[in-house]
């Protein structure tokens, strides 16, 4: 066998026998060219920090202020994502249980954000309160005709703070700033339908899905023009939907209050809906529970299990906030007993400091990515990227999974849709006010794969620097740097 010797030039180890002067040019060539796209774009004020690496064997071939903490948005999300694929496990689930114990329905939550997701049960082809629909067969199957008692909900797996208080405080109904709890239902959000009534008669509203927690204040008017709208109170449960109907809608979705109270009341409705009234209230209280975290002296009816990759899939995806908080009060959980922000962001940085991150390129906030006092360097995104791509085939696959590719399903539906792109590109999009971040993965026509950060904060219009991303993912794409393309230590091309 022939054995290679190695030649050091410009920073990197490669083969003597290799076309060295024009992998190094071609390296050049790359630095130049994104440092053209990416910080040639007249906006005043904007902050970039940025960097690329080769997955193979970890040679950087772009950096711009890499090691630079800047807001992450959303990107937040990747990093929580692929701590919680480590620290949870892949084939980590979620359980939420409904027990009677005495006269009273016991729902233990297991902190799962995806119950009842509106995305999900599309999915699979069901209405949102299918386990609902099932618990209340299984309770009829039972003997069940009336609730006696109580419905007991037991959200105490997580802290009562079910809003960062670091989110903006004008944004409280939007569904990205949905509050989490230890019981979810929904994302936590609520939907309005109204449609004209005959007659002029006042507009018809009800709500998806219908419970009795909320109130709806209907002060609409049939009209010609449609001019229908609907908010929420900041801490009421009160929504008021207002304006001309011309035609039916659905308004929302609109964040709740109280994920836990929300869970037990649209139960409470489907029970009834399914012929089992409650003569009793739904309560929030924490019950006392067995090593299998079930109700002492209860009779386990039904217990609904998810996996995490639903979760860490609309994290990811469609950028959905709640689910990576979920993921990272669970983390928090898992390492310190205690489910809340604190335990999860020492969580997340105990897991990069494991894989060589500097934490001093990193503060953890929340896990959503919503809050501004987050900060994430460029250089320690695509570690993580690259860790999590050489890790193995099944954790490599399902976190590159979690990501969105562009012309399908999730937050690049509408990017980098070109041919020759779009199967290239796997990413995490941002966006806060005046903040724009994108990274991930991209595979060049040669067969190499790199992690990517591009990170821009404090600009004044990032529409504009999105067409720079886009244009810099391109040209990653075109890139070759002359070398045959080295394999990776693990098999995780799709």
């Amino acid at each position: 066998m022939r054995r290679l010797t190695y030649c050091l030039l410009a920073g990197f180890l490669l083969p003597c026998g290799a076309p060295v002067a024009a992998q190094v040019a071609a390296g050049k060539a790359l630095q130049r060219d994104l440092d053209h796209l990416l910080t040639d774009h007249g906006q005043r004020g904007a902050r970039f920090g940025g960097h690329v690496m080769d997955i193979a064997g970890g040679r950087v071939l772009y950096a711009h202020d890499a090691y630079q903490p800047l807001i992450p948005a959303s990107n937040m999300k990747l990093v929580v994502i692929a701590a919680a694929m480590s620290n949870l496990g892949i084939d980590f689930e979620f359980a939420t249980t409904l027990s009677v114990v005495g006269q009273d329905l016991v729902i233990v939550g297991g902190g799962d954000p995806t119950f009842g997701d509106e995305r999900l049960a599309a999915e699979r082809n069901v209405p949102i309160t299918a386990v609902f629909h099932d618990w209340a067969d299984k309770l009829k199957a039972a003997g069940v005709r009336r609730v006696a008692g109580d419905i007991v909900i037991d959200d105490s797996i997580f802290d009562q703070n079910f809003v960062h208080p670091n989110w903006p405080s004008d944004q409280f109904q939007a569904w990205y700033e949905a509050p989490i709890g230890g019981l979810n239902f929904n994302a936590n959000c609520i939907a309005v339908s109204i449609r004209p009534a005959d007659g002029g008669r006042q507009p018809i509203a009800q709500f998806i899905p219908g419970n009795t927690l909320l109130r709806l204040v209907n002060r609409t008017t049939t009209a010609k023009k449609q001019t229908v709208v609907a908010s929420r109170p900041r801490n009421k449960n009160d929504v008021i939907v207002s304006g001309g109907v011309a035609r039916p809608a659905v308004l929302g979705p609109l964040t709740v209050p109280d994920p836990g109270l929300y869970f037990g009341y649209v139960f409470k409705t489907v029970l009834a809906s399914k012929g089992i009234p409650l003569d009793g209230r739904v309560i929030r209280r924490k019950v006392d529970k067995d090593g299998d975290f079930r109700p002492l002296g209860g009779h386990l009816v039904a217990e609904h299990r998810a996996p995490i990759l639903d979760a860490t899939r609309r994290a990811g995806r469609q950028s959905l906030g709640m689910m990576a908080e979920g993921l990272l009060k669970t983390m928090g959980l898992r390492a310190s007993g205690a489910a809340s922000w604190t335990s999860g962001q020492l969580a997340v940085v105990r897991f990069l400091a494991n894989i060589g991150i500097d934490t001093a390129e990193v503060a953890i906030d929340d896990g959503s990515g919503l809050s501004r006092q987050n900060r994430l360097s460029a250089a320690a995104t695509t570690r993580v990227l690259r860790q999590m791509f050489i890790s193995s085939p099944p954790v490599a696959k399902a976190f590159r999974e979690s990501l969105a590719q562009p012309g399908r399903d999730g937050t690049l539906k509408k990017r980098l849709t070109a041919p020759h792109i779009k199967d290239r590109v796997f990413a995490k999009t941002g966006y806060i006010n005046g903040v724009r971040t994108l990274a991930g993965y991209v595979q060049t026509r040669s067969g190499q794969w790199l992690a990517f950060a591009f990170y821009y904060n404090g600009a004044g219009k990032t529409r504009p620097l999105t067409k720079r991303q886009d244009q810099a993912i391109e040209a990653l794409v075109n890139w070759n740097d002359g070398a045959a393309a080295a394999p990776v230590r693990t098999g995780n091309a799709p």
